[in-house]
């Protein structure tokens, strides 16, 4: 497990402590359900909302649901989308920090 970083919040002297382990394991674990819904429920979502195999009858509107139901699902699948796009934020931020760091160090040691 690595240290927690602490940044300052906007100068208000609170601490943010950030951990980069979990950090990237929550990416990973982002990614491995954008994978999973990507490869299986998105494509499946798109053929039942093509299919017509009630026509007629007193379920009629019961079954219009469904294309709520799609539509949420692929809701869900673009909150954890934006969810990877602010982990992978947050991730570059830290990295250009540590580089800015670095930076300051070398250029204190004149290396």
């Amino acid at each position: 497990m690595s240290k927690p970083a602490k940044l300052a919040a906007n100068g208000s002297g609170a601490t943010i402590n950030v951990r980069a382990d979990e950090l990237t394991s929550i990416f990973t674990k982002l990614e491995a359900i954008i994978t999973e819904l990507e490869s299986n429920a998105v494509p499946n979502i798109s053929k039942l909302g093509e299919l017509n195999y009630y026509e007629a009858g007193k379920a009629k509107e019961a079954m219009e649901v469904y294309a709520d139901a799609n539509k949420k699902m692929l809701d869900l699948y673009d909150n954890y989308m934006r969810a990877s796009t602010l982990v992978i934020d947050t991730l570059n931020a830290m990295i250009e920090a540590d580089q800015a760091i670095a930076e300051q160090i070398i250029a204190k040691l004149e290396v």
